[in-house]
């Protein structure tokens, strides 16, 4: 080819005539009078890396819809030394990358699998922690995308915690709403005249994205709201067709607070109602006012949810049934899962509160108010339904040292555990104390019937930095994560009276 200019043609019998343009050295792929490959296209898939997160360094990618491979050096130019899985079902395009963007590429780190995507991705066996979508039949997005076979072999390749990006070009008001059955959308951003999409899992946290099938906030649990109601004030529980709320009469109104997925009854009463409504879902609330954000704080939480099986003898062998609830944690929770079944020198007790609290406050974790803070809501819990109150710690058996805890609050009327304060001894940061006593907990959550384990809070850009390592601790255990969106309010006025 000449370095200087160059124009000619090749047959393809799956892409018809494709237009190969060579200028100043830069080769670009037209197929159907738009670029397949080229320095637009290298653009395009360097918009869509950089709506990945700073703190994203994917091991695996896979590219579905390699074209001349011009998406490669872009891809291996950010992530260095990363393992690429390209798959392209048109052996013309796959010579043409050979024969110029793959030529300076690291082969070594790429595989190229020929095949029609409908076929080659159930042939993968591995998850990936980035997907990379761009497959066009002409100026058409590929019909073959948007198939419910192909988006659940998308599913399921792409790890828990990985990110799906889709090359759109024009069609995203008509093809992302079926690719969301499948996949939460998060980002969208306009790449010269392509729109690109960033799709994660369901459950990775995105604001008013929604909860998992029947979990309920535990504000929808009587156990906790009565135990958190003062008796005798003017505050009562309400209960309206199965949704439990707050509420307090002050003078003429009435102050009422609801956390669930329907919207509150709004019939007049003989007083001013003011309602304020948290909503698990959702952006728009027709006839609602948004609380301002000064007066509400956004929380994000992770919740992992069990299995309905029963649990395999503690200790025995991975059964190949549900009841393995811990194959889906990390290879490293995993690993230390096993060394703690299997060492000889701890165990796990349950202690009263004023063991686990000193234990707690020896540690010196988070100042004196707040550990203190917490210690009085385990108080308060066991007043009101100490049954439901778990204080487990890990005991070193030489010198019986408590080493770890771990204290939650189960409220059965929601299957549901919480987790309300977790320590490890300094001395034991290096241990397995912390995963023993999550598996503890799974495993007797298992026994009770208990379906949701609320891990409590997750950070999020802008929280405390120190809740940075026990988060990337949490997200080992495989948590559904949770963001609800803004709280809402509205006033209902009285009945008229008729005289």
């Amino acid at each position: 080819m000449s370095w200087l200019y160059e124009r000619h043609q090749v047959v393809s019998e799956v892409n018809g005539t494709l237009e190969i343009v060579t200028w100043f050295g830069k080769t670009a792929v037209l197929g159907d009078g738009v670029f397949q490959s080229g320095r637009y296209m290298q653009r395009v898939f360097g918009a869509m890396l950089r709506m990945l997160p700073r703190d994203a360094a994917p091991k695996r990618i896979l590219v579905v819809g390699l074209g001349a491979g011009g998406c490669v050096p872009v891809i291996q130019r950010q992530f260095s030394g990363v393992h690429i899985v390209a798959l392209e079902y048109d052996e013309v395009m796959i010579a043409l990358a050979k024969q110029t963007y793959l030529r300076g590429a690291d082969l070594g780190g790429l595989e190229i699998l020929k095949g029609d995507m409908r076929q080659t991705l159930a042939l993968l066996q591995t998850e990936f922690d980035l997907i990379l979508v761009d497959v066009f039949c002409g100026r058409k997005v590929a019909p073959a995308l948007t198939q419910e076979p192909v988006l659940q072999e998308l599913s399921r390749l792409l790890s828990w915690r990985g990110y799906m990006i889709v090359n759109l070009f024009k069609e995203r008001s008509t093809l992302s709403p079926i690719i969301e059955q499948f996949f939460s959308q998060h980002a969208v951003r306009r790449a010269c005249y392509n729109e690109v999409c960033l799709y994660r899992h369901y459950g990775m946290g995105r604001l008013g994205e929604g909860v998992p099938q029947g979990f309920e906030d535990r504000e929808q649990s009587r156990t906790y709201l009565e135990a958190v109601t003062p008796t005798g004030s003017h505050r009562e529980i309400v209960e309206q067709s199965g949704m439990l709320g707050v509420r307090m009469r002050l003078w003429s109104f009435s102050f009422e607070h609801f956390v669930h997925e329907r919207e509150p009854d709004l019939r007049p009463t003989d007083k001013i109602r003011v309602v304020c409504w948290q909503p698990y879902r959702g952006d728009r609330f027709l006839g609602w006012r948004r609380i301002p954000g000064i007066f509400t704080i956004h929380f994000k939480r992770g919740v992992a949810i069990l299995p309905v099986d029963p649990p395999p003898a503690r200790g025995g062998g991975r059964g190949g049934g549900s009841a393995d609830y811990w194959k889906f944690w990390s290879s490293h929770a995993r690993r230390h899962r096993e060394k703690f079944l299997g060492s000889r020198e701890y165990t796990i007790e349950e202690v009263d509160l004023e063991t686990f609290a000193e234990a707690y406050h020896a540690t010196k974790f988070l100042d004196p108010l707040t550990r203190r803070s917490f210690v009085n809501v385990l108080k308060h819990h066991l007043k009101h339904h100490p049954q439901d109150v778990h204080l487990r710690v890990v005991c070193r058996i030489s010198d019986s040292l408590v080493i770890a805890g771990l204290a939650t609050i189960d409220y059965a009327d929601i299957s549901q555990s919480d987790h309300v304060i977790a320590f490890v001894h300094p001395s034991a940061q290096k241990t397995s104390a912390g995963v023993g006593l999550i598996d503890d907990w799974f495993a007797r959550c298992m026994r009770q019937g208990l379906k949701f384990l609320q891990f409590g809070l997750l950070h999020r850009p802008g929280d405390p930095r120190s809740w940075k390592a026990y988060t990337a601790f949490k997200r080992q255990f495989h948590l559904y994560e949770i963001q609800y969106p803004h709280p809402v309010w509205r006033i209902v006025w009285p009945k008229r009276r008729v005289i």
